[in-house]
């Protein structure tokens, strides 16, 4: 880790601007995929319950039943980060993003041993946690099968390489090209990735009528943008965004995602086994990810370096 933070680097500005321009067309580009992701999944989350049900009517299929059990937030979910993943060629263009490497991508040997260290690194932050709270005679992986194993690996990574592609590879350039100060575009990502963990609560369904309407997606797109409101959780949001906080550092000074992808699928990975001792159960977290941040930013901070200006 040799960038430093305290000078912008032209490999995270966006359009081609030099190292002092700004511009607030970036934050234009974040607010559309984000109100327009939650109206495309407000429109279909309906039609597509709907059509779970006829196909679950005409079959009574077991899958059909299986879907029909998930409640319409979960729908609104997936058809709002289908909306997104579908958009990321488009954004990508328009931010001239061309390649896998300008997104910091890149295949690179030491990349990717500094992404796998970080991924012990993600999977001994839960481990420890759990330690924290159980006993280690208590441990699932002590019965884990090798199946269950691959499963959490594979699942760590994908989430971790898509979760990092869209706040660190995207948004974060987009705060960066719009912000003078990279502190505070690396603050303000992290506040938003922890904002957007907090979903529909689940007690304002005991206030809606039973089954799928037409305006249940434009509920559940309402909920989603105001559930903090209802369900704010200080530990967690605290937690959620000091790991943002941790994941950013870790981009901004390698000039690299793939610490920040190795740390978040090694927590994923680890979640798949300890889901009880995530990083929103209590204070404990928040005491490591602070140490984990400090180090990231100031271990190294007097290296000498060569901003990519």
């Amino acid at each position: 880790m040799s960038r430093p933070l305290h000078r912008r680097d032209t490999s995270f500005i966006l359009f081609g601007l030099g190292a002092e321009q700004t511009s607030p067309r970036s934050l234009g580009l974040l607010a559309a995929v984000f109100f327009g992701s939650l109206l495309i999944a407000a429109v279909l989350t309906p039609p597509a319950y709907w059509l779970v049900e006829f196909w679950h009517n005409q079959t009574n299929s077991g899958n059909a039943a299986w879907l029909l059990a998930k409640g319409p937030d979960v729908y609104f979910d997936r058809l709002r980060m289908a909306a997104i993943i579908l958009g990321l060629p488009w954004l990508m263009s328009v931010c001239h993003l061309w390649s896998w490497r300008a997104l910091g991508l890149a295949p690179d040997k030491c990349a990717w041993r500094a992404g796998l260290c970080w991924w012990l690194a993600g999977l001994a932050l839960i481990y420890g946690l759990a330690l924290w709270k159980n006993s280690p005679a208590t441990t699932p992986l002590a019965t884990a099968t090798p199946g269950q194993f691959l499963e959490a690996l594979l699942a760590g990574l994908l989430l971790g390489l898509l979760e990092e592609t869209i706040f660190r590879g995207l948004i974060l350039r987009i705060c960066y090209t719009a912000a003078r100060r990279p502190a505070l575009a690396l603050a303000a990502v992290s506040v938003f990735y922890a904002y957007t963990h907090f979903k529909v609560p689940a007690s304002v369904w005991t206030h809606v009528a039973p089954g799928v309407h037409w305006d249940t997606g434009f509920f559940v797109a309402f909920w989603t943008t105001c559930g903090i409101t209802e369900n704010f959780d200080l530990a967690q949001f605290t937690a959620l965004t000091l790991l943002g906080l941790v994941l950013g550092a870790l981009t901004l000074r390698t000039g690299s995602l793939w610490s920040a992808v190795g740390l978040h699928a090694g927590l994923v990975s680890a979640l798949y086994f300890y889901r009880g001792s995530g990083l929103a159960d209590g204070w404990a977290a928040v005491g490591v990810l602070m140490l984990i941040l400090f180090l990231v930013l100031f271990v190294g901070q007097n290296e000498r370096a060569t901003p990519n200006t």
